[in-house]
């Protein structure tokens, strides 16, 4: 089996070199998702994507984690929410070199619920 394509937005996310690879140290990032669909203005405001990894030799750079997120918003090809995580899962851990965990807590407008979405991607490095 081949390993998945990333996205187009890849090249956005950089990493840091951790001054301390040798501590153990998970990281999470907790981003505020914005309105990523023009037309139904979801996911609502509040709605949030954490990415966890247990840090090595990298680290995400948080200015280009903005920018990487934003390049989602009115994306013509990544449009649900389950499909947008799996991706930012993925690119996010070929940029790492390791296991990313990516969990959505997501709330929609015209719906009267909300959806946990969790995704372990792993390197194909």
């Amino acid at each position: 089996m081949s390993a998945p394509a990333l996205s187009d937005q890849a090249p956005l996310l950089k990493t840091i070199a951790n001054a301390r690879p040798d501590v153990d140290t998970v990281v999470e990032h907790v981003l505020f998702l914005p309105e990523l669909c023009p037309a139904t203005l979801n996911p609502r405001p509040g709605s949030t994507l954490t990415l966890r990894y247990q840090a090595g030799e990298l680290l995400l750079e948080l200015f280009s984690l903005d920018t990487y997120m934003d390049a989602f918003i009115g994306h013509p090809v990544v449009r649900d929410m389950e499909f947008f995580v799996q991706t930012v899962a993925l690119d996010a851990a070929s940029a790492l070199g390791c296991e990313v965990t990516a969990v959505a807590d997501v709330t929609f407008n015209r719906l009267r619920q909300g959806q946990r979405i969790t995704v372990k991607a792993r390197s194909s490095t």
